[in-house]
């Protein structure tokens, strides 16, 4: 846990300064990128809770151990900001005028799949997870 939530910490603040500090000089453009990996970072946290969630209802600790040791463990301490930094990327790379209708439909794909996980997530995780305790 500690390279990857190292890393993702060092993101979140490189981000956090490309973001204000392009917003300060007014490149725009390059602020807005920012901004969405940004927002693409701050959301691994919950996302993390979500995705562990899911996991321990459909698979009980299957790959976890108490010390955050097992493969599975390994596996969230990345898929919390790295999966969505490649999302954010795809939308940001897909603004671009010269995106080809390709990039288009697959961003387009990930962005669905990603907002259907968020919605069922905070629709049935939470009743689901009072319920087993």
């Amino acid at each position: 846990m500690t390279v990857a939530f190292s890393l993702y910490g060092a993101l979140m603040v490189l981000a956090a300064a490309q973001t204000v500090g392009h917003a300060m000089t007014r490149r725009l453009e390059v602020h807005r990128a920012w901004a969405i990996r940004l927002f693409a970072l701050a959301i691994g946290s919950w996302l993390y809770r979500m995705g562990d969630g899911f996991w321990f209802l459909a698979t009980g600790d299957l790959g976890h151990t108490d010390d955050f040791s097992c493969w599975f463990d390994y596996f969230m301490d990345f898929a919390i900001f790295v999966p969505p930094l490649i999302i954010a990327e795809m939308f940001i790379r897909a603004r671009k005028s010269r995106a080809t209708t390709a990039s288009h439909v697959v961003t387009t794909g990930a962005m669905a799949g990603g907002a259907l996980f968020i919605a069922l997530a905070t629709f049935f995780l939470p009743p689901m997870a009072g319920a087993r305790r």
